[in-house]
């Protein structure tokens, strides 16, 4: 099923039936009524009729029906311990990913913070946190085991359905990022963890990729589900986009820049050829998530060129 974000944007979320009926994310605030209840009346269904809630990772168009679906049914819901904190306050998760970078562009916080809450909804803890190789048992043939996919979040997952080599992502892997995001970059909070999940995924042996959003990719047209040998290259592209981010990121920070972080974002993105479609941040909305992944990568730069100071400082 797919649950409305903004105008343009749409996240998938995945149901599966059988002993204990499943959904993986459950939207934001609004998706449980307006989206989720209708697809699941198709197949005779309602919101009670749902056991476990498993959220691939905390941002609030993955997490923000939770309450409302918790109410609804009362099943349990399962998030990674590194994601606990910031689906237990969504406040902590503002001030720790979108504040830091929209107070580097001179944003707007409290603008910021009241789109994120709207979305969020009512803060509903987890029942339960779960951690890398974790198996979910929905009954008889469906066992999922969790693979941890840091980057995109400290907390990240995959479910991996092995017996149906089929693998739920959520936004563990995302190619160019979403078709429908007007140009924006890839939302990854640690390139570096992400780029070793992408690794780790080359070495699964996943016949289907379920992905949470449109994703485009470098050789592929964009779309939520890779199969067979397309899903190999989609984590390929991506791995490959990664690193040419990494080294845009790096290249502009080794040159002297006396102007503001938006200036340096855009020449990061500049970097890149105008047929990947990224945009300036003048250009789209939101722009603090294009420019969350430039953002906490050179913070990294930056700390780790202080600590190499100290280091010659010391020897010296």
């Amino acid at each position: 099923m797919g649950a409305r974000f903004f105008e343009a944007n749409v996240v998938y979320l995945y149901l599966l039936r059988g002993e204990k009926n499943i959904i993986i994310d459950t939207g934001i605030n609004q998706s449980p009524e307006r989206d989720i209840l209708p697809f699941l009346k198709i197949h005779s269904l309602t919101l009670s009729d749902i056991h476990l809630i498993l959220n691939t990772h905390d941002h609030p168009d993955h997490t923000g029906g939770n309450a409302a679906m918790k109410a609804a049914s009362g099943a349990h819901i399962y998030i990674h311990k590194d994601d606990v904190p910031f689906l237990n306050d969504p406040e902590h998760g503002f001030e720790f990913y979108a504040a830091p970078v929209i107070r580097a562009m001179g944003g707007n916080l409290q603008a910021g913070k009241q789109a994120l809450l709207a979305m969020a909804g009512p803060v509903v803890v987890s029942d339960q946190q779960f951690e890398d190789g974790d198996i979910i048992d929905g009954g008889p043939g469906v066992k999922l085991s969790v693979i941890h996919l840091p980057g995109h979040t400290p907390g990240s997952v995959g479910f991996f359905w092995e017996e149906e080599g089929i693998l739920f992502s959520g936004d563990s892997v995302a190619g160019l990022h979403d078709a429908g995001a007007g140009g924006k970059l890839p939302v990854i909070f640690d390139l570096l963890a992400y780029q070793k999940s992408l690794r780790r995924l080359q070495e699964l042996p996943i016949r289907s990729l379920l992905c949470a959003h449109n994703y485009r990719a470098i050789r592929l047209p964009p779309t939520p589900v890779r199969q067979g040998r397309d899903v190999k290259q989609f984590v390929q592209d991506s791995q490959e986009f990664t690193e040419r981010l990494d080294e845009a990121i790096t290249t502009v920070a080794s040159h002297p820049f006396e102007k503001g972080f938006r200036e340096f974002a855009d020449e990061v993105i500049a970097q890149f050829p105008k047929e990947m479609g990224f945009k300036p941040l003048t250009q789209v909305e939101r722009p603090f998530l294009s420019a969350q992944t430039i953002f906490f990568r050179h913070s990294q730069l930056t700390q780790q060129g202080k600590k190499d100071g100290l280091k010659e400082e010391k020897k010296g």
